[in-house]
């Protein structure tokens, strides 16, 4: 065990004394704190322009003006999205051209009643440049908080007329169930949590789900740069070259002079050094780029990543048994990661049948614990 520990010390003494592993392994680093500071200087925040058609006197009260004020007044915590009300849709069409906005949402008059016709046909419409894919991911923001709008809508209507309340029915009870149920749903929205009723009849229990949990939302500041991912894949490919290093070192007689019990777990061993060296970095990344999570979740997770990348990069080099080989296969695997794993973009939600793909690469894996 001592000469384990001995081996991965001199590796990580090994490569720190290399001065080009030593400025890739500080890169990351200084380039998440680079970024991040941009991202603080400029800010991150996406603007969406918003307008709801006029439906008559009620105006105010539609469920189109609500919809337009509840994204309005979203929070800067609550996401990259800025939306921001405009006065016509001529206006919003100005926004979009001049690109002070991304992109701009149109909500039509009498959206309750479309929607309660099952006429979803142009209820709510998008302009957008032809660059941006902006509209596709803020429209799961404005659908997310419509639903949030009309879901209660639609709970209460089942309070009131559902087949299950009917025994109920009296004037003074069902407003009383109808005040009940409001406030327990807005309290369940509140918390981000998925509501959730039950209601009892004499001799039988049953229950419902309402889906109201959907909301978009969140706690941390928006950040454009996937540190996180970035961070999963450097340390990946970090392991792959530690397969190709050890089988040069091999091929070399560096471990000729050990004796054969102690021979795979000291070339484990040094082969982790360099991961391990890695994974300090990420962390450091994480940190500054303000994607760290809690200390002890994130060092537990990580030296779990730390091993698995260690015993998949040792099971590599079994595998191919030359060095050549092993580097050749490090752009597949780079790209892979990139591409089929969540780093920049989940291409799996995007393009069928692609969702397991990334399954084949190890930082997906880790990803996934986030």
């Amino acid at each position: 065990m001592r000469s384990v520990a001995v081996w991965f010390a001199l590796s990580c003494k090994r490569y720190v004394h290399k001065l080009s592993f030593l400025a890739i392994l500080l890169l990351l680093p200084v380039v998440t704190i680079f970024v991040r500071g941009l991202e603080q200087k400029e800010g991150t925040e996406i603007r969406v322009a918003v307008w709801a058609e006029m439906s008559g006197e009620n105006s105010a009260a539609s469920l189109e003006w609500a919809l337009a004020q509840d994204l309005a007044n979203r929070g800067a915590a609550e996401g990259m999205f800025r939306f921001y009300l405009c006065d016509s849709e001529e206006q919003l069409k100005e926004e979009v051209a001049s690109r002070r906005a991304e992109c701009g949402y149109v909500i039509s008059a009498d959206l309750r009643e479309k929607l309660d016709a099952n006429d979803y046909k142009r209820c709510i419409r998008v302009y957008s440049a032809p660059s941006t894919v902006t509209a596709k991911l803020s429209a799961e923001v404005v659908f997310s908080m419509l639903m949030a709008r009309y879901d209660k809508e639609l709970f209460q209507n089942y309070v009131e007329n559902g087949e299950a309340l009917l025994p109920l029915s009296g004037q003074e009870s069902t407003q009383a169930l109808l005040a009940e149920s409001g406030a327990l749903y807005d309290a369940w929205m509140e918390n981000g949590g998925t509501f959730r009723f039950e209601y009892e009849t004499v001799g039988e229990t049953a229950d419902a789900d309402n889906g109201a949990g959907t909301s978009v939302s969140g706690s941390h500041t928006p950040s454009l740069f996937p540190v996180r991912g970035i961070v999963a894949v450097y340390i990946f490919v970090a392991g792959l070259y530690s397969a190709a290093v050890s089988l040069s070192d091999e091929r070399k007689g560096l471990f000729l002079a050990l004796p054969a019990a102690s021979r795979i777990p000291c070339q484990l061993a040094a082969m982790t050094g360099p991961v391990a060296l890695a994974a300090l970095a990420g962390l450091l990344a994480l940190a500054s780029g303000g994607s760290m999570g809690q200390p002890v979740r994130e060092l537990a997770v990580m030296a779990a990543y730390i091993v698995a990348t260690a015993a998949f990069s040792w099971i590599l080099r079994t595998v191919c048994r030359r060095e050549a080989v092993v580097c050749c296969l490090i752009p597949f695997f780079l790209t892979g990661s990139l591409l089929f794993c969540p780093v920049i973009v989940d291409v799996g939600r995007y393009v069928p049948g692609m969702d397991g793909v990334g399954r084949m690469f190890l930082p997906w894996y880790y990803l996934g614990m986030f």
